[in-house]
């Protein structure tokens, strides 16, 4: 998942595969999964994770919330250092 390929995520409810891809509109990127494997990325971004709609069984990605014990803590901007 990643390693050697582009990140992939099967399905648990429907076994069917799913690459995730980014589009980039503006100074905003969009991430979505597609069953298209062409020009797929080779890793998740920093921060996100996984989720299957229990439903449709489609993945997504949503912002994590915390790390095990640990909140998730963002980098700081070089503005914000100031």
């Amino acid at each position: 998942m990643g390693l050697f390929g582009p990140f992939v995520y099967k399905s648990k409810k429907t076994g069917q595969k799913y690459w995730l891809h980014v589009k980039v509109k503006g100074n905003s990127k969009i991430f979505y999964f597609s069953k298209d494997p062409a020009n797929a990325i080779f890793d998740l971004p920093w921060g996100y994770e996984v989720v299957e709609n229990p439903k449709t069984g489609l993945p997504f990605l949503r912002k994590k919330t915390s790390f095990g014990f640990f909140p998730i803590l963002k980098p700081k901007q070089e503005s914000e250092k100031k």
